[in-house]
């Protein structure tokens, strides 16, 4: 029985010098040197103790080896709170790092790639049709729906411009953010684009009133892969997404991130032939270019509007040749997209990973490549 009495207490002696050892190690340069040197002194004395077989020695010993301790770190106020906020920094850390090296989301704000995917879009009225405040809350969360109204700052009509073709025409600026000023008198108003439809031409407007109105459906919020392709080179037919910072075209937003569908890799030589995409002279072989080929919702491939510069694929006989660490994006929805027919090649370091899943609004959630 002195045996185990025995072992019992050196075990406890040598948890308890474990436990004096990382205090020491934590504590030893912002310490009071006194305290650290005590500490020191109450291990050796702590060890010498586990040498014999006095237990009451030992137990003292692993005492005085504690009380020191506590005083070189003395434990902290509200430590079950200082631990759910460690826990929740951790948690916070680790989903950065998820976000940044692994799955990032990203929002879909325009409609270059309907119907594959969709940017925000309007409609006149709700999925849910209620009065219900409730109604509200499940249209946003479920179908990502939210009733939007800009009132005028200022009474008068929506100005308008007489055309050269003797036709009244919109007045305004277009911005770089997917939105256009108007204007009621003098007095701007900023309108997304998407909701310039819907505004009230040619109604007289009192300050206050409803300029625009609708509901407005959010863009899909999709996760990309930005693990994927530090071990696979991209695939063409790949919906990715890439830092627009190193392009150097006048309408391209240099602090955004682009979605389109990858069309073309390095060497390759790109052209357009109404509705479709050849690559060296061919179309390429791949069902997801012969959905945008043939399918009714898409329009295929087609020229890009004359612009300032000129676009690089806007007439017959246009082409871009890649370099060997080159790609080239084209939106599915051509004729409401910026994308490589303007501005050119991505360097591959610019592509952060493909999209592979929309996972809000909770009606369109699933695989990104699917048309919905």
């Amino acid at each position: 029985m002195k045996f185990l009495k025995i072992r019992k207490a050196r075990k406890n002696l040598k948890e308890a010098l474990q436990y004096a050892k990382r205090i020491r190690h934590m504590y030893e340069d912002i310490a009071d040197p006194e305290k650290i040197q005590e500490l020191r002194k109450r291990e050796q004395d702590a060890r010498q103790a586990r040498r014999g077989e006095d237990t009451a020695h030992m137990a003292a010993a692993g005492d005085a080896l504690i009380k020191i301790c506590k005083k070189t770190a003395p434990p902290r106020r509200n430590k079950k709170i200082r631990e759910n906020v460690e826990v929740l920094f951790v948690a916070i850390a680790a989903a950065m790092a998820i976000r940044t090296y692994i799955f990032q989301p990203f929002k879909i704000p325009t409609g270059s790639m309907q119907p594959t995917l969709y940017g925000i879009t309007i409609q006149k009225e709700p999925v849910i049709k209620s009065d219900n405040p409730l109604a509200s809350v499940l249209n946003f969360v479920l179908f990502g729906e939210r009733y939007r109204v800009i009132r005028a700052k200022a009474e008068g009509m929506i100005r308008t411009e007489m055309g050269a073709d003797g036709l009244p025409h919109l007045y305004g600026q277009t911005n770089s953010d997917e939105t256009s000023t108007l204007y009621i008198g003098n007095v701007p108003h900023r309108i997304p684009n998407k909701l310039i439809p819907f505004c009230r031409f040619g109604a007289y407007l009192h300050k206050g009133d409803p300029m625009v109105q609708g509901i407005v459906k959010s863009g899909d919020y999709i996760l990309v892969n930005r693990f994927k392709y530090n071990f696979v080179r991209p695939k063409r037919g790949d919906i990715a997404v890439f830092d627009t910072r190193a392009l150097t075209h006048p309408q391209v937003r240099k602090d955004a991130y682009y979605i389109k569908r990858i069309v073309g890799l390095p060497g390759e030589t790109l052209s357009v032939d109404p509705k479709y995409l050849l690559v060296n002279g061919k179309r390429p072989v791949d069902p997801r270019f012969n959905k945008i080929f043939t399918h009714p919702d898409y329009n295929g491939y087609q020229f890009a509007q004359p612009t300032s510069p000129p676009p690089l694929i806007g007439k017959p006989g246009d082409s871009i040749t890649l370099a060997g660490d080159e790609y080239l994006f084209f939106g599915d929805n051509t004729d409401q997209s910026l994308d490589g027919r303007y501005f050119g090649a991505v360097n591959r370091r610019q592509i952060l990973g493909p999209a592979f899943f929309v996972c809000w609004p909770l009606d369109r959630a699933g695989i990104a490549e699917i048309s919905h």
